[in-house]
């Protein structure tokens, strides 16, 4: 997680670090936004300079959240309909519970899979 004040920098080497490829931008008060690779590689193209320029002007602020009870396909759906690699999950309260990538929709998919061929 990151605050919209953090320099682009310093989330860049806090998602290096976890070896992630986006960041909770969490505030006060305010709904979950999010931070991509993709968001960062936009603001190099546009010349930010990345130890001034803060997350939250290059951050998605209305970043779709989806619940712990959505079903894998629909996740999956919804994001490439929507266009994105990155979704937020939040509990019942709209606490963030964590991010699920393609990746993570991929390798659960998968594992589906196997199960049913191997039962």
């Amino acid at each position: 997680m990151v605050t919209p004040e953090l320099s682009l920098f310093e989330a860049a080497q806090r998602m290096r670090d976890r070896r992630a490829g986006s960041a909770i931008v969490v505030a006060e008060g305010s709904k979950p936004a999010i931070i991509t690779e993709r968001d960062l590689l936009r603001a190099i193209a546009d010349g930010a300079e990345p130890t001034s320029t803060q997350v939250d002007a290059y951050m998605t602020p209305d970043a779709v959240t989806i619940t712990e009870d959505w079903h894998v396909i629909d996740v999956a759906r919804t994001m490439i309909d929507r266009g994105f690699r990155h979704v937020i999950v939040v509990d019942a309260e709209g606490g963030v519970v964590g991010v699920l990538s393609i990746r993570d929709i991929v390798r659960a998919l998968l594992q589906d899979r196997q199960r049913t061929l191997a039962g």
